[in-house]
């Protein structure tokens, strides 16, 4: 399974519309099914269109307890959730949601906080977990990248989130984000942002070279 993904499964539809109120998801759907190694992260409700089912995330919400964590009917064979750690420690929160979500082949768990010790802890659960199915989905802004540099993630798989970076922003910190143990991305807004003004051929093209850029960058 691919750790190249692309991320429509942003809350604020107003960001996928262009000035003319079309919307830019279908074409990005088109755009991932005909890339090799993409696959696309979607809401539970969104569907995938001809993307294939292991190329496929279902994006829950985000949630700060374990009881606001609605199980989806199960259409994808991978699911992200992202957490806040407010009433326990990352690991044991991660461990209630792993409980919680069973028969995917794939989750992405992607934790809010950026401290050393929980990214480790997350780490160690994720190395004991079968098949490598549970890779950690990490902040690559300032404080991310110095928390993942002092801890000891170990073999752990992860990828890195764009946060709410610019696509320049998001790049230049690639070369880095490898080199730390990274195995790919999982972004959205970095990659298909600022592309809504554009024509459909301009946005296209856009998205479609920095793709190939993150590819070119993880080899």
């Amino acid at each position: 399974m691919t750790n190249f993904w692309l991320a429509i499964d942003h809350a604020d539809d107003a960001l996928f519309r262009t000035p003319d109120s079309s919307d830019i998801r279908p074409d990005i759907l088109d755009l991932v099914a005909d890339t090799p190694r993409w696959g696309i992260v979607v809401r539970p409700t969104q569907g995938h269109g001809d993307v294939r089912r292991e190329l496929a995330c279902a994006g829950l919400p985000d949630i700060e307890t374990v009881d606001e964590l609605v199980v989806p009917s199960r259409s994808t064979d991978a699911v992200k959730v992202g957490f806040d750690d407010h009433q326990t420690e990352c690991a044991r929160m991660a461990l209630d949601i792993l409980e919680s979500l069973p028969g995917y082949d794939r989750v992405f768990l992607e934790p809010y906080c950026t401290t050393p010790g929980c990214l480790e802890d997350l780490a160690a659960l994720a190395t004991r977990s079968r098949c490598g199915g549970i890779v950690l989905k990490l902040k690559v802004n300032d404080d991310g990248l110095e928390s993942i540099e002092r801890a000891d993630l170990g073999r752990a798989s992860w990828v890195a989130r764009s946060d709410g970076m610019d696509w320049d922003d998001f790049s230049d910190r690639l070369p880095r984000v490898k080199a730390l143990g990274a195995g790919g991305v999982m972004v959205g807004r970095a990659v298909w942002g600022d592309t809504g003004e554009a024509g459909q051929d301009v946005r296209l093209k856009t998205i479609r070279e920095r793709m190939h850029t993150i590819e070119r960058v993880f080899g």
